[in-house]
């Protein structure tokens, strides 16, 4: 009789905790968040890690207690909030968020603070960083190309660049064939009073972006470079500036020549970068 007692006491006991069990499983511990915004389309992220999603969308599964929600739009201030996010219930948020203007910069230095020089494979020792030209191209007997970098401390590294622009200023070319002039990212530093053709600092294999050139004009050409500059600014990108160069080095029998940093005639006329901006 007292081992039967005991069976049943044990029987109980492990019905007891297995109803415990099964009570602490389903006890629910995550909740909701619906994210929404004015306007819409506005990056999500949750404590700090996008979610690949825009508003409006419900964030599922989010364990309860304190949480941050960023929001991140295009031409907007980041907005961020923390939040408490309780088991089995939604919480709702619909900021509207701020409209962050846009600032236009015009970086156009002169020969004091201009940094571009051009290098020529007939000439490989010799030095042009004081020359008037930045020319691109090449002849029968030459490769020219040209090398320019712009300081950006006078704009802020938290800014978003919603366009920026490189333009030179071309008063001629030397040869009859039409043309592409590559722009391409440098990765090794240089000096203006140093660099010349043998070595050369290195840089990237492809163009970030071309520009056509049509022998015999005079007018403005312009390489559109929004990511390079966002990626200068914002750290992601080491600013050595770019290289100009003929997109094909083989064939072509024409030279673009520009206006540097140390044309003394018309200032109007040096290298400059357009950057529009906005502070998020």
């Amino acid at each position: 009789m007292k081992k039967k007692s005991i069976l049943v006491l044990s029987l109980f006991i492990g019905v007891i905790i297995l109803i415990a069990g099964c009570s602490s499983s389903t006890t629910p511990t995550t909740g909701t968040i619906e994210v929404n915004s004015t306007p819409i389309g506005a990056k999500i992220y949750l404590d700090g890690v996008g979610t690949g999603m825009a508003t409006p969308f419900t964030i599922t599964n989010v364990g309860a207690g304190s949480h941050v929600i960023k929001l991140d739009a295009l031409h907007y201030k980041i907005w961020e909030e923390t939040v408490i996010v309780t088991a089995s219930e939604t919480t709702y948020l619909n900021p509207l968020l701020t409209y962050a203007a846009q600032s236009t910069i015009t970086l156009q230095p002169g020969p004091a603070e201009g940094k571009d020089a051009l290098v020529s494979s007939l000439f490989p020792d010799t030095n042009y960083g004081s020359d008037p030209v930045c020319d691109a191209g090449n002849t029968t007997t030459a490769i020219v190309r040209s090398y320019i970098q712009f300081n950006l401390s006078s704009i802020p590294e938290s800014a978003r660049v919603i366009d920026a622009d490189l333009r030179l200023y071309q008063f001629g070319t030397y040869g009859g064939d039409n043309f592409a002039v590559g722009l391409y990212k440098v990765t090794s530093d240089w000096g203006e009073s140093t660099i010349d053709w043998d070595p050369q600092p290195t840089s990237s294999t492809d163009a970030e972006i071309t520009s056509n050139i049509t022998a015999g004009a005079i007018t403005w050409k312009s390489w559109d470079i929004d990511t390079l500059v966002q990626g200068w600014l914002d750290g992601t990108i080491t600013n050595y500036g770019m290289m100009l160069k003929d997109t094909d080095e083989t064939s072509v029998n024409t030279v673009a020549l520009f206006h540097s940093s140390d044309y003394a005639t018309d200032a109007a006329k040096h290298p400059k970068l357009e950057i529009d901006y906005y502070i998020p």
